[in-house]
């Protein structure tokens, strides 16, 4: 059987396409010639491969999921790293989610044998570079831009705080509180005061004074040696002229984040009280062995307002007092970047406090409500 001729079913495109030549084969090769060429020019146009350019005045991070972040390396605590994005703010990336990262200046990076280095960052996977100098990324423990100088190491805050009142009382209120603080990662100083001062009708009413501070020692991330603490105390009113705590001891940081801090420690100490008066054949002072407990609490919990909590418990002999404690609940609330509204609520307890010479006995509970503007220094 002769084989049937090759039919295009739509002869008449064909042969336009073939511009007039009646042989449908060639006009069928001819129309795609035609398609390739027209294709030709668009596959030439493809785009070329996909490329960022970095940026050397930015931060940059690659996340796990292969995600990149341009931006402003501000921390890394306790395995998170605070980010602030070109575009996306304020961000919280876990640590073991960075898969790369570059610095575009010079960071100071803690260590987890608590020394610090400074220099350019980059990571790759689980090594690390310091400018150049290749270390293992599990070495680092905290990240803090720019070179660490001792100022750098330094906060402080001052709150004060006045009521004065005139016409048919005479009365003034005056309120200080006042904190200092050095952080570095291998050690710790506090240092808290807080004082309050009442006059009405002329006669003073109230006038205590708290100066407490205390050094610690990390050797490890958490723990850590408290080499001293100190306190000095004055409240006439409750019949102590002067109150010294002298005393060493540990601690442990329960947790301590960017957001929040929980830190408990304590241990044996030397206490002194002179009294302001005392009964006929009674000494002026005494002198014993204490035991304190101190716990201190922070937490942002807006980005314009803190919480503060603290409690510091003496347990010294019967003839200095006893029992005692001091706690203390805060609130900072920001008013400029600088400027703070304080609200402070004070608990002082002495057990078993002194009687004066004519035989009364200061009651044990004291509460204080302290409002004040504050000063970041």
């Amino acid at each position: 059987m002769k084989s049937s001729p090759i039919r295009i079913s739509h002869a008449p495109q064909a042969s336009t396409v073939a511009n007039g030549i009646a042989n449908p084969n060639l006009a069928c090769l001819l129309a795609i010639a035609a398609i390739f060429t027209l294709q030709t020019p668009l596959a030439q146009a493809s785009p070329p491969p996909f490329e960022v350019a970095v940026d050397s005045q930015y931060d940059w991070l690659l996340l796990s999921s292969n995600e990149l972040l341009k931006g402003e390396i501000k921390h890394l605590y306790d395995d998170r790293l605070e980010f602030e994005s070109d575009k996306l703010d304020t961000l919280i990336i876990d640590w073991e989610d960075i898969k790369a990262l570059k610095s575009a200046g010079t960071l100071s990076v803690g260590l987890v044998d608590l020394s610090t280095l400074t220099g350019q960052l980059e990571i790759r996977n689980q090594s690390a570079w310091l400018d150049g100098k290749p270390f293992p990324r599990s070495q680092i423990l905290t990240i803090i831009p720019g070179v660490q100088r001792e100022a750098n190491y330094w906060s402080a805050k001052v709150s004060l705080g006045a009521n004065l009142r005139s016409g048919n009382t005479s009365q003034v209120d005056y309120s200080a509180s006042a904190s200092i603080k050095r952080r570095t990662t291998e050690s710790r100083l506090n240092s808290d005061y807080i004082g309050k001062y009442s006059k009405s009708e002329g006669e003073n009413t109230v006038n205590n004074h708290r100066l407490a501070g205390n050094f610690d020692w990390f050797i490890s991330k958490r723990f850590y040696l408290r080499p001293v603490f100190v306190e000095y105390y004055r409240d006439p009113f409750l019949n102590i002229d002067t109150k010294l705590t002298l005393g060493a001891g540990v601690g442990y940081d329960l947790i301590d984040t960017t957001k929040t801090e929980w830190t408990i420690g304590g241990g044996p100490a030397y206490s002194y009280t002179r009294f302001v008066e005392v009964g006929a054949g009674e000494p002026e002072d005494e002198s014993s062995a204490a035991l304190v407990l101190d716990t201190r609490f922070e937490h942002e919990l807006t980005d314009d307002i803190d919480f503060t909590a603290r409690y510091q418990m003496l347990y010294g002999s019967e003839a200095s007092g006893g029992y005692s404690h001091h706690a203390l609940t805060g609130f900072s609330i920001d008013l400029t970047d600088i400027f703070d509204l304080d609200v402070s609520l004070v608990w002082d307890r002495t057990n078993k406090p002194k009687a004066d010479n004519d035989g009364a006995i200061p009651k044990s509970n004291d509460y204080q409500l302290i409002i004040g503007f504050g000063i970041d220094l």
